[in-house]
């Protein structure tokens, strides 16, 4: 069987052919087609990450991975869905986690992204347990889209910076390890939704040196926790190959 392949396409079909699961390139707009770093965000470190995210191949087949994610015990991290403008406003001194305004909003074409990952999530009969989000609108926005539910954690927000030092990445290690690490409910799977950076900081150990810069936004990887801050990846998942997974 082939395994899911990875794509640098922010908007993909995935296409049943026999036995395999295809991620397919469509037509669309110059800004849904974009995935890449954002522009306030190049440096070696993201961009290092960026290619080991392309890079990524599933160790496991798509029949193999719907059956297990239908048994539980998965962690799924989902970076937030696509936004209307990308900016850093992690470091604006008008930033206000309780007020969406001064914040990155979910696009149309995010929400839109948002409710088809529910929408593929439960058509592929993959149970939920618990939703947890950053504090972030474009986070618990997503997560409330596509789940219907969510608890916040500030563990998942960003640190105040955009060129992230090696101890920023070491914090955010520090802090998301234990969420991506924990065994879920019996019978269920968890849901982070957060960010690219954090994510990026907590695989820097599990994939040396720089980590996987999560790409593009509305992406999840599949995570196996296994306690104690430790943690395999298992599969990467773009927001249209959810509903695909139902056909096994």
């Amino acid at each position: 069987m082939i395994h899911l392949k990875s794509i640098r396409l922010v908007s993909v079909s995935a296409t049943l052919v026999g036995s395999c699961l295809l991620a397919t390139s469509i037509s669309t707009n110059t800004h849904s087609a974009k995935a890449a770093v954002e522009d306030y965000e190049i440096n070696e470190t993201t961009m290092s990450g960026d290619q080991r995210n392309a890079d990524f191949i599933n160790r496991v087949g798509a029949q193999q991975l719907a059956n297990d994610l239908r048994r539980g015990g998965y962690v799924i991290y989902l970076r937030h869905t696509r936004t209307n403008k990308d900016w850093g406003d992690q470091v604006s001194p008008t930033l206000n986690l309780a007020d969406c305004n001064t914040q990155r909003r979910l696009s149309p074409d995010g929400k839109q992204e948002a409710v088809e990952i529910g929408r593929g999530v439960k058509a592929a009969r993959i149970p939920v347990g618990d939703v947890i989000s950053s504090d972030y609108c474009r986070a618990y926005n997503t997560a409330k889209l596509a789940f219907g539910k969510y608890t916040k954690n500030s563990k998942l927000n960003f640190l105040p910076c955009v060129e992230c030092t090696p101890q920023d990445y070491k914090k955010y290690a520090q802090r998301v390890s234990p969420l991506l690490s924990a065994k879920p409910a019996s019978g269920t799977n968890t849901f982070l939704v957060g960010h690219d950076d954090p994510f990026q900081g907590v695989t820097m150990p599990v994939v040396p040196p720089d980590g996987i810069y999560p790409d593009p936004m509305g992406v999840s990887y599949v995570v196996k926790p296994m306690g104690n801050g430790k943690f395999e990846l298992v599969a990467k998942l773009l927001p249209t190959q959810w509903a695909a997974l139902s056909q096994f």
